[in-house]
């Protein structure tokens, strides 16, 4: 949101002293049950054991999720249906999506001409993008908006998804048959997809959805996805941005600021130093504060990355070579184990799972 700050490591897991709430609740749960099975009278070999599993599960993996969260991810996976479906139908200029919540939107396609970079239309583009987001946040209810920039070998177009009611920027054309495209669909209106732990499986292909974790290692120099757009294959990369309704973005930044605060005289009266990380982000957090009240809107930022391929080793050669590039550009991608289903929805036009 703005040159000073740019983009930085995402604040979407709270943390209560340096750690996520969910493992604060589980590490008082663990130590309380094991120090009432060790004081109590008789002890409880069943209080200890739990305990432990409660404490075990607040350790963090590798990948950044805990013990706890892989559980919880794998209860989910194995308790839910394997078989999805996805619908669309258009109606005059709108587009209708069933998945299975329906959102209604319109498709526009960007009017390319030639090297973007070289004309400085970007820039224009870009403001003229970002102008209608802040437009959307005078609503009195949440908006959504997504781009959708999609490649197919040497075919490649740029979609925007607007709500019915926000008219495009200048440079889009109305094209709603981009959506379909855009979920999959190819010529039909319906598609059913098969679950597997690391990828969806339709009757034309497979597909596996990555999430942008954190974008703060990008240099400089270079574009944000510039990268990711250049890897090799069938890659489509969807930017969604959820648009919080004016007054209630206002509640919720100055609440994360007096939050902060709060977590600080907490963390500083038990006796620990704010670390550089952690005032960086109350900078952060007091600076978008400050951009709300302004009339600039507060975002829910969320990018997902599509990998398709006709088959399994394919898709994991190219998923494997969209790795290697991502994390070479600065990017930290989540390989949304167990997420697949739910990832897709959230990367579909019209954000559906939002």
């Amino acid at each position: 949101m703005s040159e000073l700050i740019a983009l930085g490591p995402s604040d979407a897991e709270a943390r209560w002293i340096g750690i996520r709430r969910h493992q604060a609740l589980l590490a008082m749960a663990g130590l309380g049950l094991v120090g009432v099975g060790i004081l109590d009278h008789h002890v409880s070999y069943v209080e200890i054991v739990l305990g432990i599993v409660l404490l075990a599960l607040v350790v963090p993996m590798s990948g950044g999720p805990t013990l706890g969260e892989i559980a919880a991810t794998a209860l989910r996976y194995l308790a839910r249906s394997r078989w999805n479906y996805f619908s669309l139908r258009e109606f005059d200029d709108d587009v209708l999506l069933f998945a299975p919540h329906d959102v209604a939107f319109r498709a526009y396609e960007l009017d390319h001409r030639g090297r973007l970079d070289l004309s400085g239309r970007d820039i224009a583009l870009a403001e003229s993008l970002m102008g209608v987001v802040d437009a959307a946040s005078a609503s009195s209810e949440d908006q959504h908006v997504s781009q959708h920039v999609m490649r197919r070998g040497a075919w490649a177009t740029t979609m925007l998804t607007l709500p019915v009611s926000t008219p495009p920027p200048d440079g889009w054309r109305l094209r709603n048959s981009l959506a379909a495209r855009s979920v999959h669909l190819g010529d039909g209106v319906t598609i059913e997809s098969y679950e597997r732990f690391t990828y969806l499986r339709t009757d034309a292909e497979l597909m596996r959805v990555f999430r942008v974790k954190d974008f703060a290692a990008v240099p400089d120099s270079k574009s944000t996805l510039e990268q990711v757009l250049r890897t090799s294959g069938h890659v489509d990369v969807a930017v969604h941005v959820d648009v919080v309704a004016g007054a209630k973005a206002q509640r919720m930044a100055a609440r994360a600021v007096h939050q902060m605060r709060s977590d600080d005289v907490t963390t500083s009266a038990a006796g620990f130093r704010r670390a550089a990380r952690t005032s960086r982000r109350f900078e952060r957090l007091a600076q978008r504060e400050v951009l709300v009240a302004n009339g600039r809107a507060l975002v829910r930022l969320g990018v997902f990355i599509v990998v398709s391929a006709s088959s399994l080793e394919q898709l994991q050669r190219d998923c494997a070579v969209l790795w290697r590039r991502a994390h070479d550009g600065g990017l930290r991608l989540e390989r949304g184990w167990g997420h697949q289903l739910e990832w897709f929805r959230a990367q579909l036009p019209g954000g559906p799972g939002w």
